[in-house]
Order: structure tokens, then sequence, then C-alpha cells
């Protein structure tokens, strides 16, 4: 299996430094990759036995290891049309998906049902990045990006601030919860207005 790349929080945490993730998100193309992921099912011998498992038999596979993090195999193509990378980890080289597809897969799959971490991780990207490469990015999805914005728009803005003042934070983003709602809804503001 080769088509497989490495996104979500812990993979914009490498690129941006915003904040600490210990959960590991690997998108895969075919779903009839997922049986052949997990270790429950195919008896695989690990240096550290995970503690559960979940699966909706179809586009996910979670591996939960107490204490430790998890490892995410979900079934998804990529989206934007820079979507990856290539790095070398540890000898290998994999396909490291750019900040921009992981915040346009936050925004696309997720937008409907935006959390205050995805709203951190948005703004972090935001401020972070040259915000006219994610404006560009999330543009083929104007109205998923009109959702997430009603999302974001009507979330509780002191409820939000205390989740995210929760995530482990570095340094530089310490702050940020304090305006991070208002930087997510600008730039979702501004996908919606050039698409207009």
């Amino acid at each position: 299996m080769t088509d497989w790349t490495f996104g979500g929080g812990t993979a914009l945490m490498l690129q941006i430094g915003h904040r600490d993730s210990h959960d590991i998100d690997l998108f895969v193309s075919d779903p009839q990759y997922l049986p052949y992921l997990n270790p429950q099912t195919q008896s695989y011998s690990l240096s550290i036995t995970p503690s559960d498992y979940e699966t909706d038999g179809t586009h996910a596979l979670k591996i939960i290891f107490d204490g430790i993090g998890e490892i995410d195999f979900i079934c998804c193509g990529t989206v934007t049309t820079e979507p990856t990378r290539d790095i070398e980890v540890k000898g290998r080289r994999i396909l490291l998906e750019t900040p921009a597809e992981i915040i346009a897969k936050k925004i696309v799959f997720r937008g409907k049902r935006l959390q205050p971490r995805d709203i951190f991780d948005i703004a972090a990207a935001t401020t972070s990045l040259d915000e006219d490469v994610l404006v560009d990015a999330l543009s083929p999805f104007a109205r998923q990006c009109a959702e997430a914005l009603h999302v974001a728009e009507a979330m509780d803005p002191d409820f939000a601030a205390a989740i995210m003042s929760k995530l482990l934070s570095r340094d530089t983003f310490s702050t940020l919860h304090q305006t991070a709602q208002t930087t997510t809804c600008r730039l979702l503001q501004r996908v919606v207005k050039s698409m207009e």
C-alpha cells in the first residue's frame, strides 16, 4: 500500500508548531485496505498492544493506545490541487498533507460539525501561513465554508475559548484561543465572499 497520506492535527503541528497532538491520521484511498490494517483481525504482533479498536466498517478504523494516543485510518481522497509534499521520516518517504489540504478536509468533511479544536487549527494555519493560499485552496468549497462559518459564528465564544484554552498550545500560540473564533470566521467569510 503506497497511496496513503499523513494528515490531520499532528501533521499540521509538525508544519506550523501550534499545539501538541498525539493522534495520527492516515488517509487511504480505498476502503478495502481497512480490514488489512486492523491488528485485531490480522493477528499482527505489535510491541505495544492496542487498548481498543473502533471501526464503522467502511470508512474508518481507530486503533487506541491508552496513555499514548490513537491511530486513525480514514478512507478519504485528497481535495485540493496540491495536497501533499514528499518528506522523509526515519528513512522512509511519506506523503505529508499540506496545511491547506488539512484545513480543506476539516471544512469539507467536518464543517457542519466544527469543533473548537478545529477552529483553533484553522486559526493557527491562518495566522502562520499566507492567508491567500488558504482562501485559494478553499475557494472550490464555498458552500462548505458557508456551512462551517454558520457553525463557527453560532458557537458560544466563551465556551469555544474555554475549550481551546485547554489544548496543549505551544508558546507562540498560547493566546490564540482568545482570537481563534474571530480569525476562523474572517477566513471563511473571505472564501464565501470571493464566490459571490
